[in-house]
């Protein structure tokens, strides 16, 4: 039986995610302290507290984290967007603001982050750009390690054969837990929701699908402040419950590309997504990313072949 203890961390984890959510959705608005404790139905100092220490950052350096992580990604994403834009659209009240926050969070100013190559991400934690040279975390060139791999290897190393297309995708409606920090570790998200939603006749193995939503871009955001949800996929109506929550997942048009995989081969994967842009006359949109699973998730079983659809919001160039 749950006890008080659990039942009151449950919602506060809930509150918390839903403060979270918000600040997603108004990213772009002014949002003050009142404004989200009134979210999460506390009081300013309580929620100030509760905040720092379930997620580990302050509503505010959360607030201006996911504003300056959202720029980074447009400035990448939209060479149509000027500067300007751009940071208004991120909820920032000045250019001189933004431009000040994007230095000391990147290194470099705005404009010389947008001529940087775009990086592919790579296994074990290496990070390429889509011209094959090996960088750091924010787009620099790192030749040192470079000399060791040619383009032949390259290829085989990083990128995956598989068939590749544009498609529109519908509205889904899903039931998810939040989970926070290295891929790998998602699993216990799955794990729990399981184990929530199958007395509720809301999970059935073999049949239910599930999906991995990614809200944050990894080559963008440290890993481990990298928020994803866990997420299975519902036909009717549910009420959130503590730290599992509901959303829909906007459909749209979506590149999505077919994969079987075991359980070390997702980055491979995802690189061979990176990889298909280059070419393909389209650009990453507005949206969340997802891995769209074909058949029961059990991230416990080493070598386990995953059918998963990687999909990625996408628009002309």
């Amino acid at each position: 039986m749950e006890t008080t203890k659990e039942r009151s961390k449950q919602e506060y984890i809930y509150r918390i995610n839903k403060v979270m959510d918000y600040i997603e959705k108004h990213i772009d608005q002014p949002l003050t302290l009142n404004e989200l404790a009134d979210v999460a139905c506390f009081s300013s100092f309580h929620f100030h507290r509760i905040f720092t220490y379930l997620t580990g950052e302050t509503p505010i350096a959360f607030t201006q984290r996911l504003r300056i992580e959202k720029a980074a990604q447009l400035l990448r994403n939209n060479q149509a967007l000027s500067v300007s834009e751009i940071a208004f659209m991120c909820g920032f009240s000045s250019l001189s603001l933004f431009s000040r926050t994007f230095r000391k969070t990147f290194g470099v100013t705005s404009r010389e982050f947008r001529k940087e190559d775009r990086i592919v991400l790579a296994k074990n934690g290496v990070y390429f750009s889509k011209q094959g040279k090996l960088v750091s975390k924010n787009g620099k060139n790192n030749p040192a390690i470079m000399s060791e791999l040619c383009p032949v290897e390259f290829k085989q190393l990083f990128f995956m054969e598989t068939k590749i297309e544009v498609k529109q995708l519908p509205d889904m409606r899903v039931i998810y837990c939040r989970h926070t920090g290295p891929f790998h570790e998602i699993g216990k998200a799955y794990q729990k929701l399981a184990r929530w939603a199958a007395p509720r006749d809301l999970y059935e193995e073999g049949k239910t699908k599930s999906m991995t939503v990614t809200h944050d871009d990894p080559a963008v955001t440290d890993i481990s402040k990298v928020r994803q949800s866990a997420c299975l996929l519902i036909d009717k109506d549910v009420e959130p419950e503590g730290e599992f929550g509901k959303m829909t997942v906007s459909g749209g048009k979506f590149v999505v590309g077919r994969f079987e995989l075991g359980v070390s081969d997702f980055e491979q994967a995802w690189n061979t997504m990176c990889d298909w842009f280059t070419e393909s006359g389209y650009k990453q949109a507005e949206g969340s990313t997802f891995e769209l699973y074909h058949n029961d998730i059990k991230p416990e079983k080493t070598g386990a072949q995953f059918v998963v659809d990687i999909c990625i919001p996408v628009t002309p160039l």
